[in-house]
């Protein structure tokens, strides 16, 4: 038997549980060409990951792959998640010294 505890406070989760689900992707549309892009100089930019690859042994690259994410909550975390899903009020909480 499975047995599920919350991903935000860590308390057993009975039959009363809330699965959150979200999904983070690109939001550019590939089917769109402007002017920038048909000016740009794309054999010039694989030139220059190529070189960095040979210097540095790596490339910088962005990661643009679509990412999902899967979360159990309990009802009171549901309910702290429906009201500040991005999180912004704990950000407001957060008292920085004056270092």
């Amino acid at each position: 038997m499975l047995h599920f505890s919350c991903d935000l406070c860590g308390h057993p989760l009975g039959d009363r549980r809330f699965v959150v689900k979200m999904e983070v992707h690109p939001a550019f549309d590939p089917e769109e060409i402007d002017e920038e892009d048909l000016d740009a100089d794309h054999l010039q930019e694989i030139s220059d990951l190529i070189e960095e690859m040979e210097t540095n042994g790596k490339a910088e690259l962005d990661d643009c792959s679509s990412k999902r994410y899967r979360y159990d909550l309990c009802p009171r975390c549901r309910q702290r998640f429906l009201e500040d899903p991005l999180g912004r009020d704990a950000l407001g909480r957060l008292n920085f010294s004056q270092n």
